[in-house]
């Protein structure tokens, strides 16, 4: 199917008169997750991890992918007539420039890129004489003949029991942080930030609760919204104040701009697209380009919101244990003609989900990885690929819910029976440096890239490493990958802060044979020993398989940390589930 969207892309092209085009992974709201409308990227390729970018060409084509999405990208592209590549924009820019000639155009749609995203490749196409050229009309919506029609389900109001702050207290916070800079708006780029500062919800993307929307706040704290018709409702105008006007077409937000005398706008250019730039300029209002204060504002939950995580991971590690006391007899009983492999793992793990309070959704599609489909990172199960379960070797879930009052995400990884040997070390090696996270204290003004070591050393000790991030941002019934914390190789220049969650998962994948991956959600609070210091509390209540762990390896402290965290989780989710799992609980959360 590839080869003839190829060719009926390379065909459109022509007419555009560009040689090559950029197909990203994102929408124009640069969001993680997106419509099926958007999904471009897999609909031309196959490919469907979270991240990525192909590049088309005359006479070849190639997809650019990251450490986590390798072996998914080998898998998905297989007897497809495009090469597979490492995701940068160097090696972007170096395939292109073997592809195009002095003269030659290079197509992007600039609603779905952004100029810092872009610079670099601007740069080294510009020493060739290469034109980067922004297209009015996406050639992929020109071929896609089938193509889903754009979301609009409603926008509802978010609970302040849930949310802890009216959204004019949250205008007007932000609004004060115009005037210091002397702007008369901020532009409000994508729904999560909508979400946020509205207090409001919505369906409109696959495990992410917004509705796509876009805006103004004004320096008085007023705001105009862009929603869809559709999508508002007298319960959502009434939610909303009169100081919110909505608006249903994009271009009457400029329009807006210009009826309030806006003349300098704060925009986040890294979460902006090209095309809002453009039109933002082309009414000479001046740019002054920050990092967005709504996205800083969100990621320090306050009082409310982190009782309300608290609350939704006891239910969901309430479910997860009912989940891993069941697995084993589910596998035993696995049989030829009714096999029970990877997908019906991850639909038992949703059922369990499913009844409890408040459940609305997966937060991503489980990672449900057995054996060798464990050793891709970001494996997205299929019934094509679903592997049997047997009652031996490893198997890795990673998973997560949506909450009206949080956001969840876990990874266990568990043995089903014997195992190579090897393995126990590895696991224990991962499990260290979870350790190593869970129980650091930290002065205050430390980025993510300063820790991110900590979780890696054991494994480096044993030569060894892992080719993804040692934790992500997860928001408060939004998105479960949130920045702008993070904890990781690369430099993010942000600080942690109190209230920020995040995730601690390191791992270890060996290819062909298993993934291994620990994963607890933690908040950032201040530290109880040393003032200045801040520290972290794990949120996330589900056992780690004792079977794995050497013991040897682990030093006391260490051993002292998983005791004091298995009572923790066995006091509080024993009142929450069946008797078989209370069982099972015991057991699994025996001291070491």
């Amino acid at each position: 199917m590839s080869r003839e969207r190829l060719q009926a892309l390379r065909e459109t092209l022509k007419q555009q008169g560009v040689q090559a085009f950029l197909v990203p992974r994102g929408d124009e709201y640069q969001n993680e997750y997106v419509p099926a409308s958007d999904e471009r990227l897999a609909w031309l390729t196959g490919f469907t991890g979270s991240a990525g970018m192909a590049a088309i060409a005359a006479e070849h084509a190639a997809l650019f992918v990251d450490g986590r999405y390798t072996l998914q990208a080998q898998q998905q592209l297989r007897d497809q007539p495009i090469e597979q590549e490492s995701l940068s924009m160097d090696a972007i820019a170096d395939w292109l420039c073997e592809q195009l000639r002095p003269g030659d155009a290079l197509g992007y749609d600039p609603r779905l890129h952004t100029e810092p995203g872009l610079a670099t490749l601007k740069k080294r196409l510009n020493e060739r004489d290469i034109n980067l050229r922004p297209l009015e009309d996406n050639p992929i919506d020109a071929i896609w003949r089938d193509k889903p029609a754009p979301p609009c389900g409603p926008a509802r109001p978010h609970p302040l029991a849930f949310t802890g702050e009216h959204s004019a207290d949250k205008r007007a916070r932000i609004a004060a942080q115009l005037a210091e800079r002397r702007a008369d708006a901020l532009w409000l780029p994508n729904p999560e930030v909508c979400a946020w500062l509205f207090n409001i919800r919505g369906t409109d993307v696959p495990h992410l609760p917004v509705a796509l929307a876009c805006g103004l706040l004004y320096r008085d704290g007023s705001a105009t919204l862009y929603l869809a018709a559709e999508a508002v409702s007298e319960a959502l105008l009434e939610h909303l104040d009169n100081d919110v006007s909505i608006v249903n077409d994009k271009s009457e937000l400029f329009t807006a701009a210009q009826r309030h005398h806006v003349a300098k706008i704060w925009v986040d250019p890294q979460i902006t697209n090209c095309w809002t730039l453009q039109q933002l300029r082309a009414r000479d209002i001046e740019l002054l380009q920050e990092r967005d204060p709504v996205t800083r504002a969100k990621a320090r939950k306050n009082p409310v919101e982190l009782a309300g995580a608290r609350a939704a991971h006891e239910r969901d590690g309430a479910a997860l244990c009912e989940f891993l006391a069941e697995l084993p007899d589910a596998v035993a009983a696995s049989a030829a003609d009714t096999p029970f492999g990877e997908l019906e793992a991850a639909g038992l793990l949703r059922a369990k989900r499913e009844q409890r309070e408040g459940f609305q959704d997966d937060s991503f599609d489980a990672i449900s990885g057995y054996g060798p489909n464990g050793a891709i990172v970001h494996y997205r199960v299929s019934r094509e690929s679903s592997l049997p379960l047997k009652p031996e070797g490893l198997y890795l879930i990673d998973s997560g819910g949506q909450y009206p009052d949080g956001t969840t995400d876990v990874t266990r990884t568990l043995a089903l029976g014997d195992f190579p040997a090897h393995a126990r070390e590895h696991f224990t090696r991962v499990l260290k440096g979870h350790i190593a996270i869970a129980t650091l204290h930290f002065p205050k003004g430390t980025c993510g890239e300063q820790i991110d070591a900590f979780a890696r050393k054991s494994l480096w000790d044993a030569g060894l490493d892992y080719a993804h991030g040692t934790g992500h941002g997860v928001g408060s019934f939004l998105s479960v990958h949130e920045g702008p914390q993070r904890i990781g190789k690369a430099a993010s220049g942000v600080a942690l802060e109190p209230g920020m969650i995040l995730s601690n998962e390191p791992g270890f994948y060996l290819t062909g044979q298993y993934g291994i991956r620990i994963e607890n959600l933690v908040f950032v609070k201040e530290s109880d020993k040393h003032h200045g210091f801040l520290e972290f509390e794990t949120l996330t209540l589900a056992p780690i398989d004792k079977r794995l762990i050497d013991t040897g390896l682990l030093n006391e402290a260490e051993k002292a940390w998983l005791n004091r965290y298995h009572r923790r989780v066995r006091e509080t989710l024993l009142p929450l589930v069946n008797e078989k799992t209370q069982k099972w609980l015991h057991e699994a959360t025996e001291t070491i």
